[in-house]
């Protein structure tokens, strides 16, 4: 969403970004400020890669200590364009515990992407922070801003139940305050634009925006079967009628 929005050069506006992974704020904080540093590294690693796979991402995973935040980075890119289907999970001690995909020639160092992004996000003075949504939401929101959720998604089965993306997990009590907080978003009079599976929980919780609830289409790329990962649902949910801006 933040990339789509400041893709138009003409729209200047405050951007807070916040997530409660560390090492995923951290990388986005590398690619604002260190970029060059950080596709030499990246450079270093896909010919590794190339040379063994299986050794170089195993390696990767669970020898290498990063010793500064360039490494992190690096790190966290490398294992996120070879892990199975760039999933990110962890374990409840926090460890990042995915297996090697099968990929021929995967992109660990796109330098034109990576220089985009950069720019993007020094154009835009983006504040990046590891924290909380609620609090970042509740000191920050006032009228008439944007704020875009896409929280961990309810599970729509019980074989479909994966929320860890940090060890703190997502679980129907959070999704509850986070609709509370979309309520008071709404209070305050700001847009809010959601994002959640489509499952009569998540529907019951924003009842009261009903009219302005959306079912989308989307591809589960994730699914290690190819014929499953068609034919989701997911719900766009939003407190404001249909915005060209947006």
């Amino acid at each position: 969403m933040f990339f789509h929005l400041i893709s138009n050069r003409k729209r200047i506006f405050n951007a807070y970004l916040a997530d409660l992974n560390r090492e995923l704020i951290t990388s986005y904080k590398i690619v604002k400020h260190n970029v060059k540093e950080l596709i030499q590294l990246l450079k270093k690693y896909e010919a590794e890669y190339k040379k063994d796979p299986s050794e170089r991402y195993y390696t990767l995973r669970d020898t290498i200590r990063p010793k500064n935040d360039i490494e992190k980075a690096a790190r966290f890119i490398a294992l996120n364009k070879t892990c199975y289907n760039g999933l990110y999970r962890v374990n409840r001690a926090g460890i990042f515990n995915v297996p090697i995909g099968r990929y021929k020639n995967p992109p660990i160092c796109d330098s034109n992407n990576l220089e985009n992004v950069s720019q993007a996000l020094r154009y835009s003075k983006a504040i990046i922070q590891a924290r909380d949504y609620r609090q970042m939401i509740l000191e920050r929101a006032e009228k008439g801003d944007f704020v875009f959720l896409d929280p961990p998604y309810n599970p729509t089965s019980s074989t479909s139940n994966f929320t860890n993306y940090t060890h703190y997990g997502f679980g129907d009590d959070d999704q509850e305050q986070l609709a509370s907080i979309f309520r008071k978003l709404d209070d305050r009079k700001c847009r809010v634009l959601l994002t959640n599976s489509d499952t009569p929980f998540i529907r019951e919780l924003y009842s009261d925006f009903a009219t302005n609830i959306k079912e989308v289409s989307v591809l589960r790329a994730i699914n290690c079967k190819a014929s499953k990962r068609t034919g989701h649902k997911e719900l766009l949910v939003r407190n404001y009628d249909n915005d060209p801006c947006f």
